[in-house]
C-alpha cells in the first residue's frame, strides 16, 4: 500500500466514522438533512451505520496488502463508500440543492476514488 492510500485511509475513517456516528445518533444537525433530503429518522440512521462500517473496513485494511483479506476489505469499503457519495451528490442534485450542501460528499467521493486507485496501483 502507498503512503498516499494509507494516509487518505486514514483522514477518511475519521470523516466517515464522525459523519456516521452522528447519522446514528441522529443530532439535531442530522435531522435536518435528512428532512431536507426526505429521509425517515432509521433510514438516515442506517446511511450512518453503513459510513461507520466502511470507516472500520478502511482502517481494518490499513497496512494489509491488495491480495490479501484485508486488503480486500479495504477495496471493497472504498469502493462501497464511493458509491454512496456519488448517490448522495445525485440525490442533492435532483433535489435541486446548492453546490455548498453537495460540496462534501462530492469530496469525499473523490478522496475515497483516491485512496482506492492509489491502493490498487501499489
Amino acid at each position: 500500500m502507498s503512503a498516499v492510500a494509507a494516509i487518505l485511509s486514514i483522514i477518511l475513517f475519521l470523516v466517515f466514522a464522525s459523519s456516521g456516528i452522528q447519522k446514528v445518533i441522529f443530532n439535531p444537525m442530522m435531522s435536518e438533512s435528512a428532512a431536507r433530503l426526505e429521509f425517515t429518522k432509521r433510514a438516515y440512521q442506517r446511511i450512518g451505520a453503513l459510513e461507520v462500517a466502511g470507516a472500520i473496513g478502511l482502517l481494518a485494511g490499513l497496512a494489509a496488502k491488495s491480495t490479501s483479506f484485508w486488503g480486500i476489505v479495504n477495496v471493497a469499503a472504498a469502493a462501497g463508500l464511493t458509491l454512496t457519495m456519488v448517490l448522495a451528490v445525485v440525490l442533492h442534485l435532483r433535489k435541486g440543492e446548492s453546490f455548498k450542501l453537495f460540496a462534501p460528499a462530492l469530496v469525499l467521493g473523490l478522496l475515497t476514488l483516491l485512496e482506492l486507485i492509489f491502493r490498487l496501483v501499489a
